[in-house]
């Protein structure tokens, strides 16, 4: 029997079984959509299923033997509610919105609850284990390692898999016989298949678990020594900064995604340094006061990635791409104040950080929660500061992106388009009903034409041969429905040249 009350037996035929069931969801969802029958004629019910299928049955087969039945059968069925939340709602946003959008939307929630049932996978498992909210933090650590482990083997596992598979049929097929590749190439084979693989890499690297150890402790040894190089680089550009000002910073446009990122490899840096804490696992000096450095590092890295996204807000209003890094300079901002508080203990410095990472991880999901709900739509936030800022007449209608409300607003701009369609101010219900009429190109060109001065263009322009001059009916010609008909050709409007014959 397992620690869950489970017969070791039926783990891996229970594993194998929840494998195929979620092959054979996922396949018949798939061959729905290519179909277009139900339930993909339904977008909301299709993108909250595929999430379902998607993460609840992974967390079966990984928590089947290792978490006591009843909390396991209510953590599954309270992921498969979050996931049809989260899912119906992206869905429900997106409807209307451009293929492309649509599909992006789709993949961002993936990738976003693929690390969001991660973490919190990873709770639940660690305080079942010790029978408490709060695990040991040498708990959370090896549950977390060892699941992640497990994902990037079973990966690797069933891509090899496939190869093997492939290379097979090529063999075959060298002899004039295809049925093999045919077989593998059909979708209702592949996709259980593929389920069936994902279990049994799942269940045979959970029958190891000192191969995942060493696997880890080496993983984490080689990634630490890399502390104190990124370390020295921080530190040197924030010296930097004092000669150079931040002015040079501002003009990438993209200074506060680097300065997140260099400050996501430190947290990861100096986790892999500090590993779970045990005595007998004690850093080497050099890594020791690198992570102590790092920690120190991190305060003013993120203050000026808040800040950087501070001034952007402030210029132009919220974004949606503007909302996501303030969630994430929150969590940064988060790391950055219990690790440098935890380099002051007495005893063992950085030893704050294993309470920290607990209290992180549950900021995490909170934020995660936030961000793929209504609570803090990205989407909403940022149509609802531009309409603001055009209301209070901080954007003159003329030169407001009405065309960002209807293609990149999704649901919420099409409803703040219409409102605005209706509004009192005449420039700005034209330009609000142009954009409800055309597409997005079409319903950008008339404003770009509109905001053209003709006559000033034309000195933009060279005449071949030398000496010729335009027409004068040709500079005064009405380009509106030239430019509703094609993507637009016009003067460069900063000054440059354009060539004519």
């Amino acid at each position: 029997m397992t620690s869950d009350g489970v017969n070791t037996a039926q783990v891996p035929t229970i594993r194998l079984v929840t494998g195929l069931v979620q092959g054979l969801a996922l396949y018949l969802l798939v061959d729905a959509s290519s179909r277009h029958a139900w339930p993909s004629t339904d977008p909301v019910l299709n993108r909250a299923l595929f999430l379902v299928f998607s993460f609840v049955p992974l967390i079966v087969m990984q928590g089947i033997g290792l978490v006591r039945l009843p909390r396991l059968i209510a953590w599954a069925a309270g992921a498969a509610i979050i996931a049809t939340g989260l899912g119906g709602y992206s869905a429900w946003r997106e409807m209307g919105a451009a293929p492309n959008d649509f599909y992006t939307g789709a993949i961002a929630l993936g990738i976003f609850a693929a690390a969001g049932f991660f973490i919190a996978h990873a709770l639940i498992v660690g305080g079942d284990t010790d029978r408490c909210f709060m695990a040991t933090y040498s708990t959370h650590f090896d549950v977390a390692w060892k699941l992640a482990l497990q994902l990037v083997l079973t990966q690797l596992f069933t891509a090899a898999f496939w190869i093997l598979l492939w290379l097979g049929a090529f063999l075959f097929q060298l002899i004039g016989l295809s049925f093999l590749r045919t077989l593998i190439s059909h979708s209702w084979f592949a996709i259980p298949a593929t389920g069936l693989m994902v279990a049994a890499g799942l269940h045979l690297t959970d029958m190891q678990p000192g191969l995942v150890r060493g696997m880890r402790t080496l993983v984490l040894a080689l990634f630490s020594w890399l502390l104190p190089l990124i370390t020295v680089l921080v530190i040197a550009f924030l010296a930097a900064l004092a000669f150079t000002g931040l002015r040079p910073l501002w003009r990438t446009g993209h200074a506060s995604a680097q300065l997140l990122s260099a400050g996501a490899c430190l947290i990861i840096l100096i986790n892999a340094m500090y590993q779970d804490g045990a005595k007998e696992r004690t850093p080497a000096p050099a890594l020791k006061y690198s992570g102590i450095a790092a920690a120190l590092a991190l305060v003013p890295l993120t203050l000026l990635a808040g800040y950087a996204i501070g001034l952007r807000v402030m210029q132009y209003g919220w974004s949606a791409d503007r909302v996501v890094a303030t969630a994430c300079a929150v969590v940064a901002c988060f790391y950055a104040v219990g690790y440098a508080a935890s380099i002051f203990l007495p005893e063992r410095p950085l030893q704050f950080i294993e309470r920290w990472n607990f209290c992180a991880a549950l900021l995490i999901l909170t934020i995660l929660l936030a961000i793929f709900s209504p609570l803090a739509d990205p989407a909403r936030i940022a149509v609802n500061s531009q309409v603001a800022r055009l209301d209070a007449g901080l954007v003159p209608a003329a030169k407001f992106d009405f065309n960002y409300l209807k293609a990149g607003g999704l649901r919420f701009g099409r409803d703040a388009l219409n409102r605005l369609a209706l509004s009192q101010d005449y420039a700005t219900r034209v330009a609000a009903r142009d954009a409800q009429k055309n597409s997005f190109v079409s319903a950008l060109a008339p404003r770009m034409v509109r905001d053209t001065n003709p006559l000033k263009d034309a000195a933009n322009v060279v005449v071949y041969p030398k000496g010729k001059t335009l027409p004068q009916s040709f500079i005064k010609q009405d380009w509106t429905e030239a430019a509703r008909r094609s993507a637009i050709a016009q003067c460069d409007p900063q000054g440059g040249a354009v060539k004519m014959t």
